[in-house]
């Protein structure tokens, strides 16, 4: 029903290609759509002699010939230079003063080419423009480019296919390409996914056009999103724009509302929120604070789409009123509705009390002291805090991440040495001689890799409708929502319940379980290096103990898309009596986010020892004199 006759033929025409066509077609679909000089192809592992292959897509309604190519910037941007400098020089360009790089030659012959001849026969026609185009078509020789069509046909196959890819984080899903090679390694052995059985109930698209909708909402937040990330700021603004659509306009709305959240992700009116949700990044950047908190206020105006980002929103909205607009009372309202919005959790929902608490301190506010005081608050217990001291290598730009200096583990070669590290190791060595002698710098990977493992079975339970939609998947759609905990929550409590009381040998015997039975499959939650064996984790397990275990899983379960971040970097234990830390490091002027306060405080709650090592620098001159 998402494809008509037209897309099936070109789908059938593909099955009934040789197989040296159908590859050849694989790998032209994944390259950039543009013209391609047939004597440059070079796939020698599907044909030494590409022509003829070439010649059956041409025949199959597969690739355009340059019969069909007739816009005069492809075919230049088509030439490598030299035969650019020969060409512009048979038009007599290139003298001095002009350009003779590939661009300038280019804009030469795109502006020789719209002056006018003074022997064109009628009004309209340009001799020159056409003069030039046959020439470049001679240099060019024999040029293919994909049809449209059938490429637009595979790309929402592939599309509709892999759907579930990137959810984790902003990407979008650009034609499915990576899903090619995805199932190239499943089917070669390389690659394994978590068994599961596959239930599609809802129905995401209700047609044809309903799908290619969606195709070009997610095209056009894959635009915006690579204006912003190369810098292009004023594209960006155009291109958000130019798709400023709300969501609430959409006439699909009761169908979209109607699916479960974790569904909800693959609709147009997700994609367009989504789009709005960064044009408020872009109007931020260009300083358009009171356009911001007015889109501000038309998305948190509805709660269907994207309901994790509201605490994100919020937070700008307040920041923006307060700082930007110096509109107090509108900031401390936002505020309030902030802090009341059950979708705003964890650091977000920090981050707005402390705002409220920094206007309360400060007597540009007074006035408002009373309306700020009425506010509800949220209590976070500290930590231990604790320093250690380390030599700053004294380096000059790079990635911006501090290096320092130690001196060698024992027994290394030589006399005296020193490595370069990182804050984090240089904290585990701090550890080591504390006598803790396994240490791990992971951060959340290891807390979510004991997560996976102790929970596997649980994770890719079956009976729970749509979780499941394709064999690719490293992890079920809903785990990223509320609908998680909520369609496991018997079997989560009963496996707390479980690690609450277990020995060490059952804790043992849950990790070998799943590490066995499962290891080297795909699954998102672990990594499977995290430890360089099971006897590690087992280790590890042990001294952490079930009910800390027990505690940190279900607080995970709830909420895992908000509780993923903030954990500590280190994992420190003592193997012989059972002891560990978990620490969070601190290079020097580096601040706890407000996620990493609340995991800290809730760790403690558990019974965890925790504590912030604090790195400070001392630089090579303040070394020697010591």
């Amino acid at each position: 029903m998402l494809f008509n006759q037209l897309d099936l033929s070109a789908i059938h025409g593909f099955e009934r290609l040789s197989v040296t066509g159908q590859k050849l077609y694989v790998r032209l679909f994944q390259r950039k759509l543009k013209w391609l000089q047939v004597n440059k192809l070079n796939y020698n592992e599907i044909s030494t002699d590409l022509g003829p292959v070439a010649q059956e897509l041409v025949d199959g309604g597969f690739l355009q010939t340059d019969s069909d190519l007739q816009d005069l910037e492809e075919v230049l941007d088509l030439l490598p230079a030299p035969e650019l400098r020969s060409l512009a020089k048979t038009f007599h360009l290139g003298g001095p003063g002009s350009g003779t790089q590939k661009h300038q030659l280019v804009e030469g012959l795109l502006k020789l080419s719209r002056q006018r001849s003074l022997f064109a026969l009628a009004p309209g026609q340009n001799n020159i423009g056409t003069v030039i185009l046959k020439r470049a078509k001679q240099l060019a020789g024999s040029c293919v480019r994909l049809h449209r069509g059938p490429r637009a046909v595979f790309s929402r196959v592939l599309l509709l296919f892999s759907l579930t890819d990137g959810l984790e984080e902003e990407e979008t899903a650009g034609g499915g390409q990576g899903q090619l090679y995805t199932i190239l390694l499943v089917n070669s052995g390389r690659l394994a996914f978590p068994d599961y059985t596959i239930q599609r109930r809802a129905k995401l698209f209700l047609d044809r056009e309903d799908l290619i909708r969606y195709e070009a909402a997610m095209r056009a937040l894959q635009e915006v999103i690579t204006a912003m990330q190369t810098g292009h700021w004023e594209d960006a603004l155009a291109l958000y724009t130019a798709r400023h659509i709300h969501p609430s306009l959409s006439i699909f709305d009761i169908h979209q509302e109607a699916l479960p959240v974790f569904l909800r992700c693959f609709t147009t009116g997700w994609a367009y929120t989504r789009i709005l949700s960064r044009g408020v990044e872009v109007l931020q950047r260009l300083r358009c604070y009171k356009e911001a908190v007015k889109e501000l206020r038309s998305l948190l105006a509805q709660s269907v789409y994207c309901p994790d980002s509201r605490g994100r929103w919020w937070d700008r909205l307040a920041l923006n009123l307060q700082q930007h607009l110096k509109l107090p009372e509108q900031a401390i309202r936002a505020i309030r509705d902030g802090l009341a919005d059950p979708l705003v959790r964890t650091g977000h929902q920090l981050s707005l009390h402390q705002r409220a608490n920094r206007m309360k301190e400060s007597p540009s506010y007074k006035n408002y002291h009373p309306v700020l005081s009425d506010l509800p608050t949220i209590h976070i217990n500290d930590v231990t805090h604790v320093t250690i001291r380390g030599q700053l290598f004294p380096h000059e730009g790079g990635t911006g991440k501090n290096v320092f200096l130690m001196p060698a583990e024992e027994g290394a070669e030589g006399g005296y040495s020193t490595v370069m590290c990182s804050v984090e190791e240089l904290s585990l060595a701090h550890y080591r001689r504390q006598g803790f002698d396994q240490g791990i710098h992971g951060e959340g990977s290891t807390f979510s890799t004991l997560f996976g493992l102790l929970l596997w079975d649980v994770i890719f339970t079956e009976g729970i409708p749509d979780v499941f939609r394709n064999p690719y998947q490293p992890c079920p759609l809903d785990l990223f929502t509320d609908c998680f905990y909520g369609n496991r929550r018997e079997a989560i409590e009963t496996r707390v319940q479980v690690l609450c009381e277990a020995s060490i040998e059952t804790l043992h015997n849950l990790m070998a379980e799943a590490w066995t039975n499962q290891e080297g499959r795909v699954c998102s939650l672990v990594n499977w290096e995290r430890f360089a064996s099971l006897q590690r984790a087992q280790s590890l397990v042990s001294c952490l103990g079930g009910s800390f275990l027990g505690g940190m899983i279900t607080r995970m379960a709830k909420d895992y898309r908000h509780c993923r971040a903030g954990l500590p970097d280190l994992v420190v234990w003592n193997t012989s009596n059972n002891t560990y830390k978990l620490v969070e490091v601190k290079g020097p002027s580096d601040k706890l986010s407000q996620k990493q306060q609340i995991w800290l405080d809730e760790l403690q709650r558990l019974g965890a020892d925790v504590e912030v090592c604090h790195v400070t620098a001392t630089g090579a001159r303040g070394a020697w004199l010591e």
